[in-house]
């Protein structure tokens, strides 16, 4: 089956980064540069962690709206679509980050795909991750020797303490190493690779395994999280480009257009064009950008 081409622009990091310093940057909204508060959906090529402390609206990430309220903490994948909405006076702190940055072995302390990007903050966990924050913005602005290595470190301390704040969440499920590299390989090849075999074989187990993992993780089989991120995909195309429906499934490696239309309602229980329609009259998306 051919490579597709991808199929929207991602936003490289355009902030100024220390000499040295992989991409990675820690600022005000202002500070981090205009895509921070885009009102068009968009998406960037690193993760982004946004942390707000005041203002109004609604923040969009894959088409679920979030009202906006002090205390919230996004946690941002690469490739993920979102926008702003009616805002207004958004505070709060951005965290950007490329995943080669982060101190080895990650493993599932970065967002699995499919799962919800927001968490609030309540009580004690405010001056918690406050503080962690903290300590970035000074390395990052201190600059003393060691500081790459200190940022490191903090980041890495940072998703430590969401994953363990997500976990106090009663409706948030814990996600094992191999089911979070097995989203994030779907996420990325789910348009030119949808067995399920061909992804236990790049982890090492069995299709069998990976059923029960991914079961007992997410409630759900890996052939659905690959149809999943298949959907939102082709979700992103009708909804920020002016693409046909024949020409979005071909960039999703649909032979036939008329397949596409029937795996598309099953997913998602509307027809293309109508999920087209509804978002752009909700969303107000008039155009490809």
């Amino acid at each position: 089956m051919a490579r597709a081409t991808p199929p929207l622009p991602l936003h490289e990091i355009e902030v100024p980064v220390p000499t040295g310093l992989s991409p990675f940057a820690i600022g005000t909204f202002d500070e981090i540069g205009s895509f921070t508060r885009a009102r068009f959906p968009h998406r960037h090529d690193f993760y982004e962690i946004l942390h707000l402390t005041g203002g109004g609206g609604v923040h969009v990430v894959d088409f679920e709206p979030y009202p906006i309220e002090p205390n919230s903490l996004y946690v941002l994948a690469p490739g993920q679509v979102h926008f702003w909405q009616d805002t207004e006076l958004i505070r709060g702190r951005v965290l950007v980050f490329a995943e080669e940055f982060l101190l080895a072995h990650p493993g599932g302390l970065l967002p699995a795909p499919g799962g919800s990007p927001l968490l609030r903050l309540t009580g004690d966990q405010i001056p918690l991750v406050d503080g962690i924050l903290d300590d970035i913005a000074h390395e990052y602005r201190t600059r003393e020797p060691g500081y790459a290595t200190m940022l490191q470190a903090h980041l890495h301390i940072l998703l430590v303490q969401v994953q363990r704040l997500r976990r106090t969440h009663p409706d948030t499920p814990t996600t094992s190493t191999l089911v979070w590299r097995f989203t994030r390989l779907a996420t990325k090849h789910a348009l030119t690779e949808r067995s399920v075999t061909a992804y236990a074989d790049r982890l090492g187990i069995t299709a069998g395994h990976l059923t029960d993992l991914v079961r007992a993780a997410m409630g759900t089989t890996p052939g659905a999280v690959i149809r999943a991120a298949l959907a939102l995909e082709a979700k992103r195309l009708l909804a920020q480009t002016d693409l046909s429906v024949a020409q979005i499934a071909h960039r999703l490696t649909f032979d036939d257009p008329s397949y596409f239309g029937r795996f598309f309602k099953r997913e998602t229980g509307e027809s293309p064009g109508d999920f087209r329609r509804e978002i752009r009259e909700k969303y107000q998306i008039t155009r490809d950008r």
